[in-house]
């Protein structure tokens, strides 16, 4: 009898308790499931509730709990904006000049090599992420690679291998710990407000915080593209011949097929003529711009984000030490969580190579001429802009991550099918725009659910999973930039609809996992 008055006593205990408010409700009622803490008390509506492997709150120390309490809406945005605006000033040259490396500094292939020395690099730095960002925080850390990326835009006024490429590899030194800053910075700020405002549901605040980041870091695009074509398009001597396809049975489109020794022959023909008609006088004012907008994003950084007295928000976990945390990304590959999300990862930096390489290559130049590219990738930038904004900021409140991921990977199936099937001609050029907001749409899909995805299961070891998440991002855009010589368009778009579909079904067991262990954890509450 005693035993059971005393479980009627607990059961209207947690009664009593969930009827109080949510910020009363937090610390209120815990149980442990197989040694982890979980919060019974916290009322969450999607199929990833009490999250994905253990439920992590923010500590609860008084250093932690000041950041909360100082973490109001007109903090988290001025911090979530200001980054966003810094990462577009910068990438706004970065992406301008990425895509010019191959016609203006052609010589001895300098430019081409630099690329190549930077994406290397990224990926051997994503390894020492975690530890980086522990020594120096990740405010500084960004500004750090932040003026690594400024050097490098100042050594393109002279263009050589002993410059350029040296230059590179110190760029992708911090590439790696660059995003994993970034992503740990919004992430974490995103924590804190929701648990300021006492918010049921940190997924959504998240999303929001990781939208409009994305949204503004997009925009990149858009002035890229803008600032190439207008001052490009002042250039008087600017008459670029149209790109010739020199394969005698290739076809514009999924059809595009040259040899390597095409290619080279049409690198050297179109690389020789471009740098003719872009005069010394152009080539520095375009390279003025650039340093002009990484001195600008440096300046927001240093002066607009807040750094934060800790390098994160810490979980209930203990402080690693530096042998801990150097070794943490290798120990991610340990994760089966992590190993099945990080296919879909791939298949995002295949998709951004194949959009940068091929598409821009085998549809757009091998149809339209290379003028057109800016104005289609000025779509492109615009759609996926915009469209993070509202993914972030709208539809996450009302349509679920599942459903959001579902819906993007059909989409994007029948996107290459189009791509597949499609045979551009000079007759359809509506079709070219039409083809890039959807592929902008798709990115920004991607970009804000996959981000998030990594923020919310890895809460308590951020640095190393986004670590992890730009490595493997990296290796694919690195194998879509490396097989773009010596793979058939009509392949590369087959390699990635395969890659889609098995990222795809790994991130379904992924969510059937969650969705038991979601009500395993419920049955418990309902004891």
């Amino acid at each position: 009898m005693d035993d059971i008055h005393k479980t009627s006593n607990e059961k209207v205990h947690v009664l009593s308790v969930s009827s109080a408010p949510s910020h009363h409700v937090h610390h209120a009622v815990m149980t442990h499931v197989g040694g982890i803490e979980y919060d019974k008390t916290r009322r969450r509506s999607t199929i990833h509730s009490y999250t994905l492997s253990n439920y992590h709150a923010l500590s609860h120390d008084p250093q932690t709990m000041r950041a909360v309490h100082e973490m109001t809406r007109a903090k988290a945005y001025k911090n979530v904006i200001a980054l966003g605006l810094a990462f577009m000033f910068v990438f706004t040259a970065f992406v301008s000049i990425q895509g010019l490396q191959s016609t203006m500094n052609w010589e001895g292939g300098v430019g081409v090599t630099s690329l190549s020395s930077i994406y290397v690099t990224t990926i051997i730095s994503c390894l020492l992420a975690p530890w980086i960002i522990q020594k120096l925080t990740t405010k500084w850390t960004m500004i750090i690679a932040f003026v690594l990326c400024t050097g490098y835009f100042a050594g393109n006024f002279h263009p050589e291998h002993y410059m350029l490429v040296p230059l590179g590899a110190l760029l992708g030194l911090l590439g790696g710990p660059l995003w994993s800053a970034q992503a740990t910075s919004i992430t974490s700020i995103s924590l804190a407000y929701s648990e300021h405002i006492h918010a049921e549901e940190q997924e959504i605040v998240v999303n929001k915080m990781m939208g409009i980041f994305c949204g503004l870091y997009r925009t990149s695009n858009i002035w890229g593209n803008l600032i190439t074509t207008l001052v490009l398009g002042k250039n008087e001597t600017l008459h670029v011949p149209q790109y010739h396809n020199f394969s005698t049975n290739s076809t514009c489109g999924a059809g595009y097929c040259l040899t390597v020794e095409d290619e080279l022959n049409h690198g050297i023909y179109f690389s020789q003529n471009a740098m003719r008609t872009i005069s010394s006088k152009t080539k520095i004012m375009l390279l003025s711009i650039y340093l002009g907008c990484g001195m600008m994003g440096i300046v927001i950084l240093i002066s607009l984000f807040d750094q934060h007295k800790n390098s994160k928000l810490k979980c209930r976990d203990d402080v690693l030490s530096s042998k801990e945390t150097f070794l943490a990304t290798i120990k991610m590959f340990k994760d089966t969580k992590c190993l099945l999300l990080l296919v879909i990862v791939v298949f995002i930096g295949l998709e951004q190579g194949f959009m940068f390489s091929d598409f821009t290559k085998a549809y757009i130049s091998c149809t339209l001429g290379v003028t057109s590219i800016g104005p289609v990738m000025i779509c492109f930038g615009a759609v996926s802009s915009v469209s993070c904004i509202l993914i972030g900021c709208i539809a996450s409140r009302h349509i679920k991550r599942f459903a959001f991921i579902s819906a993007g990977a059909t989409f994007n199936i029948g996107l290459l099918i189009v791509l597949w099937l499609w045979k551009p001609s000079t007759l359809d050029i509506p079709n070219f725009f039409v083809v890039a907001a959807c592929l902008g749409l798709c990115d920004a899909i991607w970009q804000t659910q996959t981000y998030t995805l990594f923020g919310i299961i890895f809460m308590h070891k951020q640095e190393a999973a986004f670590a992890s998440y730009r490595m493997f991002y990296a290796t694919g855009c690195a194998i879509a930039f490396g097989y773009s010589y010596f793979l058939c368009v009509e392949t590369k778009v087959l390699i990635l609809a395969v890659v889609l579909i098995i990222g795809l079904i790994c991130y379904c067991v992924i969510e059937m996992k969650v969705q038991l262990q979601s009500q395993h954890i419920k049955d418990i509450v309902a004891l």
